[in-house]
């Protein structure tokens, strides 16, 4: 059965070149079903970058299979998206001072995150560095984040800098740099940085926000919640599992909130 699902057209802010043929500059895209929410929910612990592989490789109805090759940034965009479909554009999370352990509740809304829109045009870079030698580069796509998602933050750093730089021999911490800045520079991005005070003991501080870890977070809390909307539905709409699962969850609630009317009437 197709997911009861809409699907939406969603422009990427980086894009992918290919050679021979136009760049995939958008997307087909549906919402998360109960089916990716069940994944979801019995891989809490796998990392990221391989969680955002798997919903990916699902939520996206064209082109398929793109999960891998996909940008970091855009990546990261079509999982707000994502987040927009399935949950809504109202955000609400709990933080820790990092002064005195305080609890900050923090909302916004999805639809204003920076996004930093680069439209990609090559598939790779040259940049030139010191010394008069030139080395060319390609951007970080998932397949580079799955292969380094097991791995601290100095060896994801260095192994992602190595699969990326297309030749022209080992680099100096300088010139690594150098190619770290370029990539930066040419790379799209989803960056949001919270401007907050700890209404404890008054520390201001700028907090980076991964929406993609929060979204990820957000729905692999929700089996027990899921199993309910199921039974429910299944109960008094007598729908199969699979007809089920395959809703949306902004779907499956609208049946609920249907029939907790009627009940109350």
């Amino acid at each position: 059965m197709r997911p009861l699902t809409e699907t939406a057209a969603v422009e990427l802010p980086g894009g992918l070149p290919r050679e021979g043929g136009p760049p995939v500059m958008s997307v087909e895209l549906r919402p998360l079903t109960g089916w990716e929410e069940e994944w979801l929910a019995h891989h809490a612990g796998t990392p990221a970058a391989l969680a955002v592989s798997a919903v990916l490789n699902s939520c996206v109805v064209s082109p398929e299979g793109l999960a891998g090759s996909l940008l970091a940034g855009d990546r990261d965009y079509l999982m707000l998206q994502l987040r927009r479909m399935t949950l809504g554009d109202h955000v609400q999370a709990v933080l820790e001072c990092t002064v005195c352990g305080a609890k900050m509740d923090i909302d916004f809304q999805a639809r204003d995150v920076p996004v930093e829109c680069r439209p990609q045009t090559e598939s790779a870079y040259s940049i030139a560095l010191s010394g008069g030698r030139s080395v060319r580069f390609r951007l970080p796509n998932g397949a580079d984040q799955e292969s380094v998602a097991r791995m601290d933050t100095a060896e994801a750093v260095q192994t992602l800098l190595t699969r990326c730089v297309l030749g022209g021999g080992p680099l100096s911490a300088e010139e690594a740099e150098a190619v770290a800045a370029a990539m930066e520079e040419r790379a799209p991005a989803v960056e949001l940085e919270l401007d907050l005070t700890c209404p404890e003991c008054g520390h201001a501080s700028v907090v980076p926000f991964d929406t993609t870890a929060f979204f990820i977070r957000e729905m692999t809390g929700r089996r027990h919640y899921l199993l309910r909307e199921v039974h429910a539905l299944a109960l008094h709409y007598h729908w199969s599992e699979n007809e089920i699962m395959s809703m949306a969850q902004p779907r499956r609630r609208a049946y609920l909130e249907l029939l907790s009317d009627a009940m109350q009437r």
